[in-house]
């Protein structure tokens, strides 16, 4: 994995826009919510895709006839981590 150091200045309401190279790098989409992991002076950024990572999950005719509790158990199945 290469090691990208970016810069973006913080507006007077604390908005900050993240470089291009960064959002490419990371994938980041509008909508998009971003988590910051805050220790001492250094911040961690994952990415939370948000309803984004659920698509393609529930795509085939597997779905076909199934209540809407169980397509959303298949979801949430779907989504956790293995």
């Amino acid at each position: 994995m290469d090691r990208t150091v970016l810069h973006s200045p913080v507006a007077r309401k604390g908005k900050m826009t993240i470089p291009e190279k960064g959002r490419k790098g990371l994938r980041v989409k509008p909508g998009d919510t971003l988590q910051y992991e805050v220790e001492e002076y250094r911040a961690t950024v994952p990415v939370h895709p948000g309803i984004r990572s659920l698509k393609g999950t529930l795509a085939s005719n597997k779905g076909t006839g199934m209540s809407f509790s169980e397509i959303r158990e298949a979801a949430a199945q779907a989504v956790r981590p293995r």
